[in-house]
């Protein structure tokens, strides 16, 4: 049995649901204005079909972007940002990563907040593994905004984006590392 796309929609993460939903309202205001598609009414329907889903993802992309800009702080801190990045696997490449990742924030004007630079140090990942990741979700508490960074998202960095995400904090994807 098919699912239908509210429900489809409604499993979605947060940031993806936004997404389609908007990407669905685009759609229906562009049905409002110009009528219900029909095959016989003269038009091309799959080439207008599609140029109308291209615009509805062109308004969401650009909403999206609206939406997530940084916003100036009005207390004159930085903004806290949490690195969230893979660091099981290949922690001394990861650890680069973040490095060059904590970088350009500070260049940016923000204060990164990196576990993965400093919690190795006096925790081990291996047999202290939910100790580490408590740690990581107390930082995720006090930061202003996360990043998700890698591409992939693992375990570890599921459980600091529902952290952030249950306490309202704003989360972002950056698909291009630093």
């Amino acid at each position: 049995m098919k699912a239908s796309i509210e429900q489809l929609v409604a499993d979605l993460q947060s940031d993806e649901r936004q997404v389609a939903e908007a990407a669905l309202c685009r759609i229906d205001q562009g049905r409002s204005c110009y009528g219900p598609w029909s095959v016989d009414d003269g038009r091309d329907y799959p080439k207008e079909a599609f140029a109308e889903v291209i615009d509805a993802l062109h308004y969401c992309a650009a909403e999206l972007v609206r939406l997530r800009r940084a916003r100036p702080r009005t207390d004159g801190r930085p903004l806290r940002i949490y690195v969230c990045h893979p660091f099981g696997g290949d922690p001394e490449g990861n650890a680069r990563k973040v490095t060059a990742i904590c970088r350009s924030l500070v260049e940016g004007g923000h204060l990164p907040i990196a576990p993965h630079l400093y919690l190795p140090v006096f925790v081990d990942e291996q047999s202290e593994r939910g100790l580490a990741l408590a740690l990581c979700l107390e930082l995720v508490a006090v930061c202003d905004e996360l990043r998700a960074y890698g591409g992939v998202v693992t375990g570890g960095m599921r459980r600091e984006i529902d952290r952030a995400e249950a306490l309202g904090i704003p989360v972002r994807f950056i698909t291009e590392v630093a």
